[in-house]
């Protein structure tokens, strides 16, 4: 009977200490994790801010863009314009010469 008793203690201590070793082990793998978790976030921060400083070089270029095209436009209008009179011009002179 003590054996078994014996036996029985020896079997509780065992899982008692296999337990005690599990939590042991969980606690630096979440730690390591933390950390890796930490560096993902700081590498995505990174990209994003080049990302944000990418798209914001691209909006100045086509603003840039976008104001050369209108002044292009105003003076094609201008030219128009002044065809326009030119023709009006010349009509009047072939008719005045008629």
């Amino acid at each position: 009977m003590l054996l078994i008793w014996g036996f029985i203690t020896l079997l509780t201590l065992a899982v008692i200490f296999l337990i005690w070793l599990h939590f042991n082990q969980v606690e630096p793998n979440t730690a390591y994790e933390g950390v890796a978790v930490e560096e993902k976030v700081a590498n995505l921060e990174s990209n994003l801010k080049k990302t944000l400083e990418i798209m914001q070089d691209l909006a100045k270029k086509m603003h840039v863009q976008q104001e050369v095209l209108d002044q292009t436009t105003a003076k094609l209008q201008q030219v128009e314009l002044q065809n326009a009179e030119l023709v009006n011009l010349l009509a009047q002179v072939v008719e005045h010469k008629k």
